[in-house]
């Protein structure tokens, strides 16, 4: 669940909507489709997968295929949803088989809002909408597709698709704004080898996120950043304190832009806070050329998200006045 989820209300829902030209090296995808991410900001690109890892996997290293299981008569596909940073509470996708879908388990706190079936040329499909007891944070478990295989099936393959019933895919955060969802490996597969639903990108992904970004107000008016960097060379941070976090490494008051290694343990102190507010800190692992050009932006997920309250204290050592007057001077 989100890390502090007091400050957050938000709705998601998740959708592609339009075709737009290739953006070029760093251009997202889905399926066959280019996104251009001038159009688009990275961060808000939401992703679901089937993932047969933990969380901690996700996005790094999804794992989309195993072998089949002996005498197994229902397949669990499991669906996360990732690259979701400020909660979700709402999620709206469908999902196809060459094999018999059954059911639906819905993940912690996740809810079953409607659900239909439907059958074309042979292959099954399910619409799904889902809600969440609260603002939930990614990577998250959003449930599990039961698929019966049919006998004799050596082996059985899930896509990840629109709505059939609505026709879309798609996020809507508290403050209204729609966010487009893609699954980079389409869906996944059970058995033997299927290349289309486990296929790699055809577009670069962006880079790992931020992780364990730490806002922490203290005395002498700073706040203490302390976060480890992800995939890029630079880490960027942005503020913001009119209850909205940064919308990308571009947007809101910059407090540190800082070079560094994948994995390592950075900390800066924010002097420049302003006091007596909620402040709303975002990450973003960018990685720059020579000239300083941003070449790929980066995944955010809620371990690049903070917030802290500065209380405007200055830190003071208590001198003992009582003492210095009862001394006398002979």
């Amino acid at each position: 669940m989100c890390r502090k989820p007091l400050f957050f209300l938000s709705v998601f829902i998740l959708t592609i909507v339009m075709v737009l030209p290739s953006g070029g090296a760093n251009a997202q995808c889905f399926g066959s489709l280019s996104i251009a991410p001038g159009f688009f900001e990275f961060d808000y690109l939401v992703r679901l997968g089937v993932h047969f890892g933990g969380a901690e996997d996700i996005p790094a290293d999804i794992i989309c295929s195993r072998s089949r299981m002996p005498g197994e008569e229902i397949i669990e596909f499991p669906v996360w949803f990732y690259n979701v940073h400020e909660g979700v509470s709402y999620l709206l996708f469908g999902v196809e088989s060459n094999d018999t879908i059954v059911g639906f388990t819905p993940g912690s706190c996740i809810n079953i809002y409607h659900e239909s079936s439907t059958m074309d040329n042979g292959i099954f499909q399910y619409n799904l909408k889902l809600t969440t007891c609260q603002p939930l944070c990614g990577p998250g478990l959003a449930g599990h597709v039961l698929v019966k295989p049919a006998e004799g099936s050596e082996m059985t393959w899930l896509n990840l698709i629109i709505n059939r019933v609505t026709g879309r895919m798609y996020a809507i955060d508290s403050y209204n704004n729609e966010h487009h969802m893609f699954s980079p490996h389409h869906g996944g597969y059970v058995g033997s080898s299927y290349l289309y639903t486990c296929q790699q990108p055809i577009c670069e992904e962006p880079n790992l996120p931020v992780v364990e970004l730490d806002a922490t107000a203290g005395y002498g008016l700073a706040v203490k950043l302390t976060w480890i960097s992800g995939e890029g060379n630079t880490t960027v941070i942005r503020a913001r304190s009119d209850s909205h976090f940064p919308t990308g490494p571009g947007d809101g008051r910059l407090v540190v832009e800082m070079p560094g290694s994948p994995g390592m343990h950075q900390y800066f102190y924010d002097t420049a806070a302003p006091q007596g507010s909620i402040i709303y800190y975002k990450a973003f692992s960018l990685t720059k050329d020579a000239s300083g050009q941003v070449i790929n932006d980066s995944f955010v997920e809620c371990a690049a998200t903070d917030t802290t309250f500065t209380h405007g204290f200055i830190a003071t050592e208590e001198s003992s006045w009582g003492a210095i007057k009862k001394k006398t001077i002979r």
